[in-house]
């Protein structure tokens, strides 16, 4: 028995969860003798297992120990029998618990996997294949048999689902110790490795634990001190801190064990009193207590302190009688104390004859450490009593068994160190890669956000300048547009002028003439007639083109056409105007008169107004009319895009000519504003 101790408990199945599967419903006081005679009269094998399903739970549920095994047996025959494999495998499963952990009997716990092995592929659930090699694994683990084991691990793991990951990562653990067991160093790491993987990605993290202290067990085998140190540290710290102190133990004790092997006595002595001192709070388990006191007395052995070595041992002695601990884990263990406790006393031959014993022992446990510790006891005793010859011969064996383990472990600690060499330089080359991929990745994504930017920016720069030439186009359209309004304006003002002079001084003379003659004939209504065209003809020439201008200013002309309309049509007009004479060209103020003419020409036609005002503000460098009416309003943007509103859009293009702004303010039923803004 290894003194490195690895805790770890899980079964695949519940013991005897196939009665809760499998059994009908049975009523409050069954009577298991009436089903026995029944089930014993039957002939059809089929009636016979059913009632086997209802006698077995009765059996478990009264303990009876001796009966399960037969009825098991008989329950799997008449279920393979029946072809109902998947209950015979489920019974072979619950039967090998039974034999496992309730009387210790490897061999029928074997014999049934075996048995159950036969028919395993013809059972249909995955789960339940998978979990007969895992028992015939562990069957043969026991029995020592590690090729068998590491054969019926990995037919398990193929049998296993994709559903059933515990099972698969329970597999790999295990068949990494039976290869430990053979010394292969490499393939129980990679199995170690690979069910630690399993067992993280479950967020199991307590059997994540369980792979790292196996790990740090196999590192110890092979001398690879350092890196068992590492895992073992790490354990310690998170079972401290979990409170997990039975676990802490455990990997404090194997610390210790190899601190011993170094032959640093002082840090393993100080982490076993750690563990003593918690052995009263904690109450570990028994075995755990059996080992620390025994490496507790060997260790005051070694300082040569006997009242204190004898008192360990004692305590391990009555430990071992009082709690019922399994002799067959302690005994290598035991002998050894034992022998070094009889070679401080200096009872030498019998210290020998334990040596012996120890050795014995130790070559069973097939632990390496062992058995070289007792050739080397057994050179040390015969030494002292003066064999030579026989001390010759030990230290031969010893020797001889220590360059074998010292090749093995120099070949594997070798290969580890070789494998972990490659692993790093190929974790160094992909990093190396990863860093250049990532420098690739950084510059190309740098080109792309140049390249995006620059053509961005070459699009903006695009936009921008198809913006500005419209911009400048539609600001050079309404130049020439505005250019072209006020020619057409000017033009129609001395087209307007030009009529005017013909009519006044052509037509409006020969008019006079003609009234001249009339007026010495005695025809009186042609008289008047005549006055009456002539003032038509006036009114007309006045309207083309407005004389009083010349006569009067701009401020005049506008009041003269004030208190016209005021005295002719029907409605009120009130005004206040400050002069602007010379505000305005002779040319801008035939617009102006035009502006408030055309604008008094939509009030009276529109509006329905009864009364208007109209002021004109003049300051330094700006001047102000302002038109107001108390008419029925309109809507501007209505009436301005109405194709038939000429008269709106004449006032802002004669407005837009002199650069000055037209402003409307119109709601229905509320009158409008007409202002009109001009700049200096």
């Amino acid at each position: 028995m290894n003194d490195c101790i690895i805790w770890k408990e899980r079964f695949g199945m519940i013991v005897f969860l196939f009665f809760l599967v499998f059994s009908k419903e049975i009523s409050a006081n069954p009577q298991k003798d009436s089903l026995e005679t029944l089930f014993q009269s039957e002939m059809i094998p089929s009636k016979k297992l059913q009632l086997l399903k209802q006698i077995l739970p009765l059996i478990y549920k009264e303990k009876q120990s001796d009966a399960l095994p037969s009825h098991y047996l008989q329950a799997i025959k008449l279920a393979e029998e029946t072809k109902d494999f998947d209950a015979a495998a489920n019974w072979s499963i619950a039967l090998y618990q039974f034999y496992n952990d309730e009387t210790f009997d490897q061999d029928n716990a074997l014999q049934v996997m075996q048995n159950a092995r036969q028919f395993v592929e013809k059972v249909t659930e995955s789960r339940v294949r998978g979990n007969v090699f895992l028992k015939l694994g562990a069957a043969h683990y026991v029995k020592g048999a590690f090729d068998s084991a590491i054969w019926a691990y990995t037919n398990s793991i193929s049998h296993f689902s994709k559903s059933d990951s515990i099972y698969v990562a329970d597999a790999l653990f295990f068949r990494g110790q039976a290869k430990d067991y053979l010394g292969k160093m490499l393939n129980a790491m990679k199995d170690y490795q690979l069910a630690s993987t399993y067992y993280e990605n479950l967020g199991d993290l307590d059997y994540v634990n369980h792979v790292q202290n196996g790990m740090s067990i196999l590192f110890s085998k092979y001398e690879i001190f350092d890196e068992a140190e590492k895992i073992r540290l790490n354990l310690i710290d998170l079972y401290a801190k979990s409170g997990d102190f039975n676990e802490w133990a455990v990997v404090m004790y194997n610390q210790s064990n190899d601190y011993r092997k170094q032959g640093r006595f002082v840090e393993q002595h100080d982490l076993l009193n750690k563990i003593m001192k918690r052995l009263p709070q904690e109450g570990f388990d028994p075995y755990l207590e059996v080992l620390i006191n025994l490496s507790m007395s060997n260790y005051y052995g070694t300082e040569n302190d006997l009242e204190k070595q004898q008192l360990f041992f004692s305590t391990a002695e009555k430990l071992i009688k009082e709690k019922q601990v399994e002799e067959n884990f302690i005994n290598p263990s035991f002998a050894k104390s034992h022998a070094l406790l009889e070679k401080t006393k200096g009872n030498l031959q019998k210290a020998i004859t334990l040596a012996r014993s120890f050795k014995t022992k130790a070559m069973e446990s097939n632990n390496m450490d062992l058995i070289l510790e007792a050739h080397q006891l057994e050179a040390d005793l015969l030494e002292k009593v003066g064999d030579n010859g026989g001390s010759l011969l030990a230290l031969k064996y010893y020797q001889n068994y220590k360059d074998s383990i010292f090749g093995i472990n120099k070949a594997n600690t070798f290969a580890y160190y070789q494998t972990l060499y490659e692993t790093e330089k190929k974790e160094r080359e992909i990093l190396k890669k990863n860093q250049e991929i990532e420098k690739i990745q950084a510059d190309t994504s740098r080109k792309i956000t140049l390249i995006i930017y620059s053509t961005t920016a070459f699009l903006a720069i695009i936009i921008l300048l198809f913006l500005w030439k419209n911009l400048r186009t539609a600001k050079k359209g309404r130049s020439i547009q505005e250019r072209f309004s006020r020619e057409l304006i000017s033009s129609q003002e001395n087209e307007r002028r030009r009529i005017s002079k013909d009519l006044h001084d052509g037509l409006g003379q020969s008019l006079l003439l003609i009234k001249n003659r009339v007026a010495m004939s005695p025809d009186t209504s042609s008289a008047s007639l005549l006055d009456q065209a002539i003032e038509e003809l006036r009114g007309i020439s006045r309207s083309l083109h407005p004389f009083q201008l010349y006569e009067l200013g701009i401020t005049g002309a506008i009041q003269n056409i004030l208190d016209k309309i005021d005295r002719e049509m029907d409605i009120f007009i009130a005004s206040e105007l400050e002069n602007i004479d010379d505000f305005f060209s002779k040319e801008d103020q035939v617009h102006i008169y035009r502006i408030v003419q055309e604008t008094f020409t939509n009030i009276l036609k529109h509006s329905e107004a009864s009364a208007a005002n109209v002021t004109i503000q003049r300051e330094e460098k700006k001047a102000v009319i302002t038109i107001k009416d108390n008419g029925v309003g309109f809507d501007f943007s209505e009436k301005y895009n109405d194709f038939n509103s000429l008269g709106l859009k004449t006032l802002k293009e004669r407005t837009a000519a002199l650069k000055g702004t037209m402003k409307v303010d119109s709601e229905k039923g509320t009158g409008t504003i007409f202002s009109f803004i001009f700049s200096n």
